[in-house]
């Protein structure tokens, strides 16, 4: 009995190692992915809340990724202890609501990946002290506004990614609260956006990128745009028909502009592009 107590012991002590394939904790296992150490994928095994403490005092942990496992909750306090922990990936669920308390606590975390989760609420503090947070994905979600108090104590923050949500307008001082000095990426593709007010995106300067393609904005006047420095602009594939030549220098800011798969009338069309070769602008009319 006590050979076989030694070589069960062994091999609990190889599962929980800093170099395992597999280990498991609290009900879960913890799968390596692609041999690579301390990039971990969670296996709940049916259990769809996640609660304060189940996923704790793991010290090798730098990428873990929960994907897939119907999850419909998780508690405040669950993630604790994880001090290598860079990146979450929390992705194909079905999680409504994220909670103040979730992710505050993870102070090393620089992507935090929640995409296709059903999320249509987020509390105005869930992302406090996120300090070293530099990108968040909320893509294909149900959100149907943005809250300016989210991103007010990530200073770090350079990527955010609100693709295929349910947005209807980006309000005055929505990115107001932004602290970090970018440059920033925003992603705001495929929703239904038809109004941008003149100072949603107050609290930044510097964009590499903004993207709203695939939206519902019918014309522009670049009011928003103002004070920005802007190395890539896209709205594709919406619905503008035509942009007044009085607005041509404050919507074609930007180095780069793609304008392409909208309903612009011919006319409108020739001068945009005449206005652009006489002022130096890249405007990009095709894919090609």
């Amino acid at each position: 009995m006590s050979k076989i107590l030694s070589f069960l012991s062994v091999i609990y002590i190889l599962a929980v190692s800093s170099d395992a394939t597999t280990f498991e904790k609290n009900g879960i296992t913890y799968h390596m992915k692609y041999d690579m150490s301390g990039y971990y994928s969670l296996s709940t095994h049916g259990m769809h809340v996640l609660t304060p403490g189940l996923i704790a005092d793991i010290e090798n942990i730098e990428w873990m990724e929960i994907d897939q496992q119907n999850l419909t909750d998780v508690e405040p306090g669950t993630f604790r202890n994880l001090p290598k922990l860079r990146r979450l990936k929390i992705t194909a669920n079905n999680i409504p609501h994220i909670k103040t308390g979730i992710f505050n606590s993870l102070s090393n975390l620089t992507n935090l990946e929640l995409y296709v989760n059903s999320v249509y609420q987020i509390d105005p503090n869930a992302f406090d002290n996120m300090t070293t947070l530099k990108y968040i994905g909320l893509s294909f979600n149900q959100l149907e506004s943005v809250d300016p108090h989210w991103f007010l104590q990530t200073p770090s923050l350079e990527f955010i990614d609100l693709r295929y949500n349910r947005l209807t307008k980006l309000p005055a001082s929505s990115f107001g609260n932004i602290k970090s000095p970018g440059p920033f990426i925003l992603w705001f593709d495929g929703n239904y956006i038809t109004r941008i007010d003149k100072d949603a995106f107050s609290g930044m300067k510097t964009i590499s990128t903004l993207s709203l393609d695939g939206n519902k904005l019918k014309t522009m006047t670049g009011d928003f745009l103002l004070g920005r420095e802007i190395d890539w602009l896209s709205f594709r594939a919406n619905k503008i028909e035509c942009i007044d030549q009085r607005h041509f220098a404050t919507v074609f800011v930007a180095n780069y502009t793609k304008i392409w798969s909208n309903s612009w009338h011919m006319e409108c069309f020739k001068k945009i592009k005449t206005w652009a070769k006489e002022n130096h602008k890249n405007v990009l009319y095709d894919p090609y």
